[in-house]
């Protein structure tokens, strides 16, 4: 994984039921430091990185819901 220290965007991949899933992630991190309360909260959110892992989650949450 040299050189994965300048990238912008890391893919993020896992073997499912549904085959392989792609995805990328952001992270944002809260607060200024002066907010104590705000001051470790992070949030990391993971999006499609293609049309078929987006197809294959969208498929997964209707199964599961129903």
């Amino acid at each position: 994984m040299a050189g994965l220290e300048h990238e912008i965007v890391v893919p993020f991949r896992i073997k499912t039921t549904e085959g392989a899933l792609s995805f990328f992630s952001m992270t944002t991190v809260f607060g200024t430091p002066v907010d104590v309360m705000l001051s470790e909260l992070a949030l990391e959110l993971f999006f499609p990185a293609d049309d078929d892992t987006a197809s294959s989650v969208q498929r997964m949450a209707a199964r599961s819901t129903n």
